[in-house]
């Protein structure tokens, strides 16, 4: 009898245990469900600020897209701006200089009769520089109309090699140039622009109506990638002439570079 009772009691024992090993297993269990619960909260969380996040992206992208395109539109507009206007560069600058009648005799030496009624600013921009050895200041030249400032540029594009010493200054003679006015951001563009051209052996850069463009030679035409410098491009009519097929890049800012080799 009393082995039986202890078998009982053994078996008591044993049930007892396994009790309370179940009841450790199931408190285990209903906490590895909470972690989940917790997981999976957490989860939805991350998932919300990764949609949140791709959002912003999204906006910041269109925000992007909407700034370039508004400077575009005011770089366009800035250049708008300047294109009744002459950059005279390389005459050398004095104090008692008379900047009027030095456009008429540059004018006159070019060949060109240029009513005085139609020029309706001339001034010396940036900074004065100091020193014999400093490059003189450009002198801005404002028409009232365009014609007699392409009249003009195209004179001085015919009859190139214009220099001081033509223009009857003492001193050693330095070359005069008359080129458009670029506003800065196409300014920066053309010399980024003729640094491409010297580097690719191309014979021409040059502006036309805040425009910039490149050709090789000139009579052969090959298309060259330019995405380099100006992103991607898509056809356009040649600037010049003829037939060939050009290429106008799809970047910001009023640049058109035309690589003709």
């Amino acid at each position: 009898m009393s082995a039986f009772t202890a078998a009982i009691k053994e078996l008591c024992d044993t049930f007892t245990s396994m009790k309370n090993q179940m009841s450790g297993f199931t408190n285990s269990v209903n906490n590895f469900s909470a972690d989940v619960a917790n997981f999976r909260e957490e989860l939805s969380s991350l998932k919300k600020q990764q949609k949140e996040t791709e959002n912003i992206r999204t906006e910041v992208v269109s925000l992007r897209a909407e700034v370039a395109e508004l400077r575009d539109i005011i770089a366009a507009k800035e250049q708008r701006q300047l294109l009744k206007d002459i950059e005279i560069s390389g005459r050398p600058e004095s104090k008692s200089e008379n900047l009027r009648q030095i456009v008429h005799v540059i004018s006159n030496k070019l060949g060109i009769q240029l009513d005085p009624l139609e020029v309706d600013d001339v001034k010396r921009v940036g900074a004065r520089r100091e020193g014999e050895q400093q490059r003189p200041r450009p002198v801005i030249l404002t028409f009232i109309r365009r014609a007699p400032r392409d009249q003009l540029l195209k004179a001085a594009r015919v009859r190139r090699g214009l220099t001081s010493d033509t223009l009857e200054i003492p001193g050693p003679a330095t070359r005069v140039y008359l080129n458009e006015h670029l506003s800065k951001p196409n300014r920066i563009l053309f010399s980024k622009a003729r640094k491409l051209g010297a580097e690719l052996r191309f014979k021409y850069t040059w502006t036309s109506n805040g425009n910039i463009f490149m050709r090789r030679t000139d009579t052969s035409c090959d298309t060259r990638d330019i995405r380099s410098v100006t992103g991607k491009t898509e056809p356009t009519a040649p600037p010049r002439g003829g037939s060939t097929r050009c290429y106008k890049p799809t970047r910001r800012t009023n640049l058109l570079l035309t690589l003709r080799s």
